[in-house]
């Protein structure tokens, strides 16, 4: 007798515009679409895709707070961050700071 299987086609995504690529996909990331493709009933391709859009919306969040961060730092230091890599003083530069304000006159108030 004949071993007959039958295969069911994986659900797929509907076909897009956009351009082609080929890839050589990392056995971390085929592991991972792969447990995604099984969970969804759908293509390892598809499965990529859906990782792939969720990495590019991760990145557009972390850009959009980071510029946010810049901004609020700049409203609350206006002139203090010129750029968006602006970084927080060293302990070297905090140190200077507090002994420059140990030798100021004493606050009248």
């Amino acid at each position: 007798m004949a071993d007959v299987r039958h295969v069911t086609a994986a659900a797929r995504a509907p076909r897009s515009d956009g351009a082609r690529t080929t890839l050589r996909v990392p056995d971390e990331l085929t592991t991972t679409a792969d447990r995604l493709a099984s969970d969804l009933g759908i293509s390892r391709n598809d499965a990529l895709l859906r990782l792939a859009t969720r990495g590019a919306q991760l990145y557009e969040l972390e850009q959009r707070i980071a510029d946010r961060r810049a901004e609020r730092w700049a409203a609350v230091f206006p002139g203090a961050v010129e750029t968006p890599e602006a970084e927080m003083p060293s302990p070297d530069e905090i140190a200077q700071l507090l002994a420059s304000l140990d030798d100021a006159p004493d606050d009248p108030r």
